[in-house]
């Protein structure tokens, strides 16, 4: 019954997390040159590094909860985030970068980029 019960959660959170942007997903979108991606500049680093470092930094902010403050990704003056500091945070980001068309992104939208 114990196995069940964990099948049953490992499928949902696979399911839950296919549903909406992921932190590899945001990045590659950010950075990456193919088709899709924002191809945004890295100045010091190549497209790859830009990537893996969004990730970490992403990554790291979704495993921290936390509320959302006054962070609004789609009105840069809405509060004082450079980085990314929490699951609220990281989430609405997301979400801003997914639906947000990248010249928009290459102007400012979607604040703070890692």
């Amino acid at each position: 019954m114990r196995f069940a019960a964990s099948l049953i959660l490992v499928a949902a959170s696979v399911f839950t997390a296919a549903c909406g942007p992921d932190c590899q997903s945001t990045c590659q979108k950010l950075y990456a040159s193919d088709e899709g991606g924002c191809s945004l500049p890295t100045p010091g680093r190549d497209a790859a590094e830009a990537i893996d470092s969004c990730e970490d930094e992403c990554s790291l902010a979704v495993q921290q909860p936390g509320n959302i403050g006054s962070y609004d990704p789609r009105n840069p003056s809405s509060g004082t985030v450079t980085e990314l500091e929490n699951e609220k945070q990281a989430a609405a980001w997301m979400d801003c970068i997914a639906e947000t068309d990248c010249t928009l992104i290459a102007d400012g939208l979607c604040q703070p980029r890692p």
